[in-house]
């Protein structure tokens, strides 16, 4: 081997010894879509004073590389990374249980285009109706004022409208029903210091139109939810002095769309073309396809 050739190998040799430091003098991460890299403490667990080390030379080869936000995943199990993250400029974005996920926007000369967290809450209420021509209504346990209501609860993950409202019709009452049409949308917004935000969220009720199953007009009432819970007439509904004044609205367009005064608002069943995830369209039709 000729010394040219020697000193090509080594040239080479230290170029990868020098890749491999810089490769474990920081967090390695994971890029994503937007210019910015996620790191997460399931696959890079480091013991704090480590991961202090690693946090402060990242840092300075992100800033230099154009990354633009730092995300870090924390599991309660690193939970001693936190206080690290938060004194070198890290801000806390959203927590479950399972997971603490803080933020760092690296670009001085551009503002944070990340969105914040999920701000509002989504729920669903029933107004299921028998063939008499009944409205299934309930009184929570726990009230401010006497009343007769909707039942309804709020979506789970995963769910689709159709499915957390006749879930939580069953929860509440033990009716089995089906998704025929939704009638209405309410959307409350949160304030500051409105104690009726729960956890500060904004609030969007979906108000669907649901019929029993065959043989599903017994209720059995779920008593740690509801202190009572009946049939009654979908007319007296609308005017009934304990019905709530949005109930009252519900049920008076519910009746206008029985009569073809408005058009329904149906449900197609789809899948999302770029996350091939089950998907629900809800489609304005003219032509009504159920009488009361």
């Amino acid at each position: 081997m000729n010394a040219t050739a020697a000193r090509h190998l080594l040239s080479s040799a230290l170029a990868k010894t020098k890749s491999i430091v810089v490769k474990m003098s920081t967090f390695q991460g994971a890029k994503d879509l937007f210019g910015g890299i996620i790191v997460r403490s399931s696959e890079e667990p480091q013991e704090r004073n480590r991961m202090e080390q690693l946090l402060k030379e990242s840092l300075q080869v992100w800033s230099t590389t154009g990354v633009r936000g730092v995300w870090f995943e924390v599991e309660p199990t690193c939970a001693e990374w936190i206080p690290v993250l938060i004194q070198n400029g890290f801000s806390f974005h959203h927590a479950n249980p399972e997971l603490s996920v803080l933020l760092k926007w690296l670009p001085s000369d551009e503002p944070c285009q990340v969105p914040s967290y999920a701000h509002t809450m989504v729920g669903a209420g029933a107004m299921v109706v028998n063939d008499k021509n009944e409205i299934l209504v309930v009184q929570e346990r726990y009230y401010k004022r006497p009343h007769w209501k909707l039942p309804g609860g709020y979506v789970d993950p995963g769910e689709s409208i159709a499915t957390a409202v006749k879930r939580e019709v069953f929860e509440e009452t033990g009716i089995k029903t089906e998704f025929v049409s939704l009638v209405a949308v309410r959307h409350l917004q949160s304030r500051e210091k409105n104690p009726s935000a729960r956890f500060g969220c904004s609030d969007i009720y979906f108000v669907t139109y649901l019929r029993p199953v065959e043989g599903s007009t017994e209720i059995k009432m779920c008593p740690r939810e509801l202190s009572d819970a009946c049939w009654m007439p979908l007319k007296e509904y609308a005017t009934h002095p304990l019905a709530f004044e949005v109930g009252k609205i519900f049920a008076t367009q519910l009746m206008a769309i029985a009569d073809g005064d408005n058009p329904a608002i149906n449900c197609l069943e789809s899948i999302h073309q770029l996350t091939n995830s089950n998907s629900q369209i809800y489609l304005v039709e003219g032509k009504q396809n159920f009488k009361l």
